[in-house]
């Protein structure tokens, strides 16, 4: 065989090899999910998320929107179950002060073919959600010096999805 073909033969072979070699050690192996990958996660659109029907400190659930993908390989399924929790909450009041909330999206479980190495051990999420009502303050003193409007509630928007990045590396495993 001539040595002009035989290499541009022999490269073809061995990058096929090496992808056959990695190809394989994800579908049949450990994969990292590394700090820093976005995520997008979903609130059940029937949850009403605003500061005057919520508390600080209670548990939320999200779902994964869009499966975690690394390699072109799926690792975490779309649906997959997260916590949120609500960190900060004000109602509104008067006179016109307007209502915030604020919510921290904090772990994913893995759902799929992959799961943690570590057994039990979830996928730690880091994500802020801030929401303020509108104030009517100067509306409130002029119809009642103050005494008879309130600001309007923070509110969450639960139709769409939000985006939070992994905060920790995690090795998943089939």
């Amino acid at each position: 065989m001539n040595a002009k073909l035989r290499t541009p033969a022999l490269m073809a072979l061995l990058c096929l090899l090496v992808w056959a070699v990695f190809a394989g050690d994800i579908q049949a192996g450990k994969i990292q999910i590394p700090d820093g990958t976005e995520v997008k996660v979903i609130f059940d659109p029937n949850l009403q998320l605003n500061s005057g029907k919520v508390e600080k400190g209670i548990p939320l659930m999200v779902n994964l929107y869009e499966p975690i993908v690394i390699g072109g390989v799926t690792v975490v399924e779309k649906g997959a179950i997260g916590t949120a929790i609500v960190e900060d909450v004000q109602k509104s009041g008067k006179p016109g002060k307007p209502g915030f909330i604020k919510v921290r999206i904090t772990e994913m479980e893995a759902k799929g073919e992959f799961e943690p190495v570590d057994a039990g051990a979830k996928i730690k999420l880091d994500g802020v959600i801030e929401k303020k009502g509108g104030g009517k303050k100067l509306l409130s003193f002029l119809l009642g010096f103050g005494l008879i409007i309130k600001g309007g509630q923070g509110q969450i928007d639960t139709s769409k999805p939000y985006t939070a990045k992994v905060a920790e590396s995690i090795i998943l495993e089939n």
